[in-house]
């Protein structure tokens, strides 16, 4: 379906041989910027078993598989949604045909190139499941299944019509990670900037393997910016998608992101006065080429559309690893802040809701005031969630909203307005019922003499050991032990 009017968007039904006919000469291809190649051999299974069923029972009917959208330029087609099953097909091709195959016989139109070690691996999977399990079925039935297998294709010439139609399906449809959306939101204002497109989705599938980014959005960012004082619910994807698609600004000048004051971009860190020279500031320095961490954003700053979302997002993706999966220098602060991490909460069994709120205090520390204390804050952190976790037999999902909610004033919002980290020390210390800690009987051991393996006992466990306190049975002096 060539289109020769600009601005101009065609749709029909058309057979999945006839969209690889080539007649004319046009060209199919994955655009660099799409998500990388997710079906496995289970996946492909479910769909071959449906196309037997097929061939047995419906033989000679047409056989529906969805609509594909496509993106038409310079004579080349697009594949903006539908690269799962086209590809999936081409494999099955393939192995059915080929030397005859599609892509044997048109190597120069059909330009599916899969970079993602992602694609790869599932490629190599699904490709070793179809050769050992369904090669002679297929060999016998492929050419009657081609011959039935038919999509709705819809073609446009714009970039963002073709952009609105994905998210549009995909919304009524089966649903995506919210990850997706933002991504094909964000490369959508990028439109007629095809080099900025390919860089941000490269960049975008490095940080979201294994789904990553659809965690950092949802449990740490969108959480970060969203619970401020008593306004603390669990976020839906439609809260997600609000915050980073439709809350976002457009940029006042292409090419160029607004930035609000943060400890990155500070031109001083500290005044002076002199009796002779008078006020004297003394200077930070600036980098002139930075690593993502150190992009000049703050957590809960305003949000601008395509570039500035993508850098923005880079920040706190490379944030959220440098604490949680990078390896410090010994005896630094971030490396006894990951030591106690480790020792209390990754593995003691500590419940996920507690931990995924204490994974997103030390980002929002971090954000405001980088490694200045952080092992100390860790641990006062600790004290503050700790209470609950010592009180209460069952941790659910609603305890976390509590921990936040039912303060007079939301910690995030203490650790976000902090001028210095001593004054969210004095909150925690002010905010936490000591005596829950003094008064706590959580035993270690059973009548036996044997460990009890509870969840309780075992985060009091890994506190009496980090703090090499095994020979003592309280949490009482937990407070004095944390100021050692």
């Amino acid at each position: 379906m060539e289109i020769k009017e600009k601005n101009k968007i065609v749709a029909g039904t058309t057979l999945f041989k006839s969209i690889f006919a080539f007649e004319g000469g046009y060209s199919i291809k994955i655009p660099d910027y799409q998500r990388p190649y997710v079906w496995n051999a289970e996946k492909v299974d479910t769909l071959i078993n449906d196309l037997q069923y097929h061939v047995e029972h419906n033989s000679g009917q047409i056989y529906y598989m969805g609509s594909i959208l496509f993106f038409c330029q310079n004579g080349g087609y697009e594949i903006i949604d539908g690269q799962q099953r086209l590809t999936s097909l081409l494999i099955l091709d393939k192995i059915a045909n080929n030397g005859q195959s599609i892509l044997a016989k048109h190597t120069d139109k059909v330009q599916f190139f899969f970079n993602s070690p992602i694609s790869k691996k599932n490629i190599v999977e699904v490709k070793n499941f179809v050769n050992y399990y369904k090669t002679d079925w297929l060999q016998n039935n492929w050419n009657i299944v081609v011959t039935d297998l038919a999509f709705s294709v819809i073609v446009t010439n714009r970039q963002d019509d073709a952009f609105s139609f994905f998210e549009t399906q995909n919304n009524r449809g089966v649903k995506l990670g919210a990850a997706d959306y933002l991504k094909s939101f964000h490369l959508c204002e990028l439109r007629e900037e095809e080099g900025k497109q390919v860089a941000f989705a490269k960049q975008w599938d490095t940080n979201n393997t294994n789904q990553f980014l659809n965690y950092l959005f949802n449990k740490v960012i969108w959480r970060g910016r969203s619970w401020k004082g008593s306004n603390v619910w669990y976020e839906s994807q439609d809260d997600v998608l609000l915050e980073f698609q439709r809350k976002t600004r457009t940029p006042e000048i292409k090419n160029q992101v607004q930035i609000f004051p943060t400890v990155k971009n500070k031109i001083a860190h500290a005044i002076r006065y002199d009796e002779y020279d008078g006020i004297l500031l003394d200077t930070s320095p600036i980098a002139l080429k930075s690593h993502a961490i150190n992009y000049p954003f703050s957590l809960r700053q305003p949000i601008e559309k395509g570039i500035g979302f993508f850098l923005y997002s880079e920040r706190y993706a490379a944030m959220y690893h440098f604490l949680f999966n990078t390896e410090h220098s010994k005896n630094s602060e971030l490396f006894k802040f990951k030591e106690f991490y480790k020792a209390v909460y990754s593995h003691s069994g500590m419940s996920e809701y507690l931990k995924s709120l204490y994974r997103l205090c030390m980002v929002l520390y971090y954000d405001k005031f980088e490694s200045k204390d952080i092992d100390k804050f860790a641990k006062y952190l600790d004290y503050y969630i700790g209470v609950y976790r010592v009180e209460l037999s069952s941790i659910y999902d609603k305890t976390a909203i509590r921990i936040l909610r039912d303060k007079k004033q939301n910690l995030l919002d203490i650790i976000s307005q902090a001028f210095i980290p001593e004054q969210v020390f004095d909150f925690i210390i002010e905010n936490t019922n000591d005596t829950v800690f003094r008064d706590e009987t959580i035993p270690l051991l059973n009548e036996n003499g044997q460990l009890i393996n509870a969840v309780r006992s075992n985060y009091k466990r890994a506190l009496l050991k980090y703090y090499e306190k095994e020979d003592q049975t309280s949490l009482k002096a937990l407070k004095e032990w944390i100021k050692l």
